[in-house]
Parts: structure tokens; sequence; C-alpha cells
């Protein structure tokens, strides 16, 4: 007997499927045709033809396997003249080709293609023989774990929060999950097995199949949701397109935090900027070096270069970004801020960029603005800049080179003319040498570089900081605060304050 799992090497190697899985213990017969050695060849061909079986193994008393023998091989013997009294032992095939219970059936099924042989007993390994591997039993096999495969991903992608949209290549809905009932407001049993086309006319989906072009992160506004698509092409190996899918993200909680995040960061840094000293000079500071920075950004603001801003958070990044406005040309044209941070990824385009009209199923017919768009003319803050993804700054960076962009869905260019000013609390250079940020788009961004020390640095801040957010605190509250005590004072002066001047303001 040869155990093929001792060959190495060769062509054989192991099946390369993603049903590594199934042992061939779960599809084997134990059912199987069995006789002893000593059995004739003809009480053998009568075993046969009885049981309708195409082979038997050859036993021992011990269950051991002596051989195998087939009904064509025993047929083929009696032909030739070889006596049906003769013992079974002396002609059936002893070097046989066995497996085991826990072997991979994938691997199990290439040796019996690699060898040309219809079938593998499965032995234990003190040399019992447990059963018989057919190819019928390994097809079976697959075919039970793919449906149960079909099964368990059916499950799954009628349960996922998402819509889930599948057309073939003829644009024939063939799949249609409880996510998409929800969003579009169709039924599968209504629309499964029709053309999308008769639903959408001018479903994106539809030019998947035409393109083979994936299209990620495409945003619209559907009825009063705001969702997301990702569509991509359905590709054989042979690269036929065969279909295409689309999943759809619902992402109008998302859009209301950041919208609400927006609305309260603008508040809390409007009244930030309402210090004692007026509105005229919000950012204040008695330090010498941060004194030259502001007064540096107040000349730099007449001037249309790209400001960037770096320091620790809390240390007015977004305060010394007004001065810079305020003291500007555009002073009079919008100041459009937005933290990319809070941006998901899958929304970033329709959020700097807007969207076309009629760009999708459901959009707004006018489309919608961009972040760029809404500060055409006046000033664009993009604050935590550092955390966009490469992509997002790859993205970023053909805008402010070019000066125009695409709206999302769009055919026609759009022209801006935007001063930039960008904020960060990493350290921009260290990121470009870590690959983690694009070089380019760092020299675009640091024309006019300001790095604003933290407030341990700047101690002497302190008294007049504490003076102005105690007058503005009281009138925030309706209180009256006369002042501090000495000693608290002296507290304050004395810690570190790791989140700066917003840190004490939260303090007081």
């Amino acid at each position: 007997m040869l155990d093929y799992r001792m060959i190495e090497g060769g062509e054989l190697g192991v099946a390369n499927m993603q049903i590594t899985n199934i042992r061939v213990g779960e599809a084997m017969t134990s059912e199987y045709g069995a006789v002893l050695p000593d059995t004739t060849l003809e009480e053998a061909v009568n075993v046969l033809l009885q049981n309708h079986w195409e082979e038997v193994l050859v036993l021992d008393d011990r269950k051991r396997l002596h051989g195998l023998v087939t009904k064509e091989s025993l047929m083929r013997s009696l032909s030739n003249g070889v006596s049906p009294s003769l013992p079974i032992r002396e002609v059936c095939q002893r070097d046989i080709i066995t497996t085991g219970w826990d072997e991979e059936l994938a691997r199990a099924r290439d040796v019996m293609r690699w060898y040309k042989i219809g079938r593998l007993p499965v032995v234990a390994p003190g040399g019992d023989v447990l059963g018989l591997l057919t190819a019928k039993d390994v097809c079976n096999g697959f075919a039970g774990k793919l449906e149960t495969m079909g099964h368990h991903m059916y499950a799954v992608m009628e349960n996922i929060a998402e819509a889930i949209r599948v057309i073939d290549c003829s644009g024939i809905v063939s799949f249609w999950n409880r996510g998409a009932e929800k969003l579009f407001q169709i039924k599968e049993s209504e629309i499964v097995g029709k053309p999308l086309a008769e639903f959408f006319p001018d479903d994106a989906l539809l030019n998947i199949i035409y393109t083979g072009k994936p299209q990620r992160n495409l945003v619209c506004e559907l009825g009063d949701w705001l969702v997301v698509h990702n569509m991509v092409p359905v590709v054989t190996e042979d690269e036929e397109i065969i279909g295409a899918v689309c999943t759809t993200q619902d992402m109008t909680l998302v859009k209301s935090y950041l919208d609400q995040l927006e609305e309260t960061t603008g508040r809390v840094k409007r009244l930030e900027r309402r210090v004692s000293g007026g509105e005229e000079e919000p950012f204040y500071t008695v330090h010498q070096y941060t004194k030259r920075i502001l007064e540096k950004a107040k000349k730099v603001a007449a001037t249309e270069a790209t400001v960037l801003i770096q320091g620790e958070s809390g240390t007015g990044k977004e305060v010394l970004a007004d001065v810079v406005y305020r003291h500007s040309r555009r002073n009079h044209q919008p100041f459009v801020e937005i933290n990319c941070s809070a941006v998901p990824e899958s929304l970033f385009e329709s959020e700097m960029f807007g969207y076309a009209p009629g760009t999708f199923t459901g959009a707004r017919k006018d489309g919608k603005p961009g972040k760029f768009e809404l500060a055409d003319e006046g000033t664009l803050f993009l604050d935590e800049i550092g955390e966009l993804s490469l992509d997002m700054q790859a993205k970023l960076l053909r805008v402010i080179q070019e000066g125009k962009f695409y709206r999302v869905g769009g055919t026609e260019p759009v022209e801006v003319d935007v001063r930039i000013i960008a904020a960060t609390n990493r350290e921009l250079a260290r990121l470009v040498e870590e690959g983690e940020s694009r070089e380019d788009l760092f020299y675009r961004l640091n024309v006019i570089n300001f790095v604003l020390p933290p407030l341990r640095e700047r101690k002497e801040d302190i008294p007049g900081l504490v003076n102005r957010f105690i007058m503005e605190l009281s009138c925030e509250y309706g209180l009256q605060v006369r002042g501090i005590d000495p000693r608290a004072l002296k507290a304050l002066i004395g810690y570190d304050w790791p989140g700066n001047v917003r840190q004490l303001r939260n303090v007081l």
C-alpha cells in the first residue's frame, strides 16, 4: 500500500480551493464491499453482481487491507482463462493508494485525478479500514459544503445592515437583501429576476457591467437619507464580467453627527474668540516668541500664501487661523472650516467637492456644493489635516495644484479661487519621512509655517488668559467673579497643562 500523504514534491500539491476545511471522513462512505483473501474469483463476481458494486476491498479477518479488485478486472481475468476457483488474493491489486480520515478532501480529489483512479480506501493510523472514498463521494462532499456555505452566505447578506444589490451581466437582478428592501422600498419578490433598468433606468450600477470599472464612495441623498454606494464588477478568473454588486451604506446618522460636531465646534471657537480683549484681538499673548508669531501672521495675512499652523492640541491653532483671515483681503468673503479627522473617508469627496445633479438614483436634482465651492473667493480652513489618508491627500493636492475639481459624478470642471489655511497637531515632516504623508502635499502647504509653542513653554501668558477666561465665563453664565485667589493662580502657573489653553479654560 502507498499512503499518498507521504508523497513530497511533484505537481500534485494541494488543491487551490477556498473550501479547505472538508475532511475525507465527512464525505466517505462507510458501506463498502469487502471479501476475505481466500474468497474465490467466482464467489467475488457473485458478490459484486448481487450488490451492484463496482469494486470490493480484500480484507483479512482483522479488517486490515490486503488489496482491492474491481468488477472489470475480475471479468478480464476470467475471460483470459484464469480459474474461477483461484483465491482472490492471487489477482487483487496490492499496491493501493490510501488516504486518512482527517485528510483534506481537496487533496484526496487531486490524488485521484493525478493517478486516474476512481476510489481511495480510507484507513486509520493503525491500518484498520474505515471506509471508501469514491469520485461520487468527492462530488457530493463538495456539493454539500457549497450548499451549506451558500445558505450561510445568504443569511449573512440578508441580515447585514447595508443594502446589497446584485445584477448579472444582462442587468437582471439576482439578489436583493432586506437592507435594499428598506432603502429602496421595493420587495425582493418584486424585483429579483427582472431588469434593474425597469425600476432605475439611470442607475450607475448598470454601467459597471459595461465598463468593468469599480466606483467607490459615491454619495447621494435618497429621500431623507444620505447614502454611500460602492459598486464593483464580478469578474471570473478568465476576466469575464458576469455581473456587478453594489453595497449601499446609510450615512444619515453619521452626517447628522458630523453636522452637529461642526456646529458645536463653531460655537466653541466663537466663544474662545470672544475673550475680554474683544473680537479685534482674539489671540492673547505676552510671550515674546508667540507675539512675534502673531505679528508675522498679521503681515502674512495680506498675501495669498498658503499657511500651515502646527502645534499641540489646544494651543490656539484655530484662533491664529482666524487672525490670518481677519487681517486678509478676503475677510468679507466666506471662511469655511472642516475638521478632516471627523470626515469618514467614504464621505470625503462629497464633503469637499460636492456631487453633480442627477448623479444617483434619488439624488437632489440640483446636486450639492462641497466645501471648496462654499469657500470660493474666501478661505478654507483644513483643521487636523495630518489625519487624512494618503488617498484623500492625493485628491486634495490635485485641487490645490490645479485650482479646479470635478463634483462627484460631474463631467464639467469647477474652478475655484480659495486660500488654504491648514492646521495639525502632528509633525508633518516626520509623517513624510515615515511614509504616512505625501511629500508634495507637505511642500504645497508649508509655504508659511507657524509652530505654536505649548502653554507650558509660555507660562507668562497664564495670568492674562485666566483673567480673560474669568470675564468670558462670567458673562456666559451670568456670574460676577471678581478675580482668582493668588494661591490658586500660583497652582495654575505651576501646572504643565498637557491640554494647553483649551484645558486651562475648561478647568476655570
